[in-house]
């Protein structure tokens, strides 16, 4: 399942990843249905520890669905306790410098017994430091995917969140262009009217998160009711 994931991404074809937004095991067979590629198991951002993650891991193994689980922290004994549960891989926030995408290259293939190949290592963009160091932390052999955060992002540049400003802007064309020409699958949250941009940046790891699925079905579905 995820060496087909893997090749997927390397082909530049969209992948789109749904951060289920906490302990809702019951929307993955759905996700699973409808055409998701992998459901994002949120450790950091929701209410969920450790065993909700191995609930929902275990319900996505029984719908055939890959998943992920971002950790809330980047301490090894975290990462892998996610990892012997059997997670299909793991999303690592707040990664600066080239050393630490190495050492989590390291943990991965401790963790996974030498069969990495199977997981995925999904790591952060989301400081002007990880920006600065993009060329390098590209360079890091075992790294599948960049998630530019810019949400996280523009909050370090301009001390709010969702303020996407030119240097903002400018900062993420960068580290879309070293990316792109290292040919490195890489994404970001991305909404459909914004998909033609993400796609010209290159990008093709699409994170797009349970409200916004909500809120493209309730729009379409208001529409109709309400409509003369």
């Amino acid at each position: 399942m995820i060496q087909s994931l893997k090749l997927k991404l390397k082909s530049g074809a969209p992948v789109v990843a749904i951060n289920i937004g906490g302990n809702n095991a019951d929307v993955i067979e759905s996700l699973k249905k409808f055409g998701a590629d992998l459901a994002f198991i949120d450790c950091e951002r929701t209410g969920i520890g450790l065993d909700v993650a191995t609930h929902l891991i275990m319900a996505c193994r029984a719908a055939g669905l890959a998943c992920v689980v971002r950790s809330w922290s980047r301490k090894p004994e975290v990462i892998v306790q996610y990892l012997d549960r059997q997670a299909d891989g793991v999303v690592i926030p707040h990664v600066d410098t080239a050393q630490e995408a190495q050492n989590l290259v390291k943990l991965m293939h401790y963790a996974c017994s030498g069969k990495v190949e199977n997981k995925l290592l999904i790591v952060q963009i989301e400081t002007p430091e990880a920006v600065k160091n993009i060329e390098s932390m590209a360079s890091v052999k075992g790294v599948d995917v960049f998630l530019i955060g810019p949400n996280d992002l523009s909050y370090e540049m301009t001390g709010k969140r969702g303020l996407i400003s030119p240097p903002v802007e400018e900062a993420i064309a960068k580290v879309a262009q070293v990316l792109r020409h290292q040919g490195i699958p890489f994404g970001m949250p991305c909404k459909r009217a914004d998909f033609k941009k993400f796609r010209a940046l290159g990008a093709n790891f699409i994170y797009y998160p349970l409200e916004w699925v909500i809120e493209d079905g309730m729009s379409a579905a208001l529409d109709v009711f309400r409509a003369p």
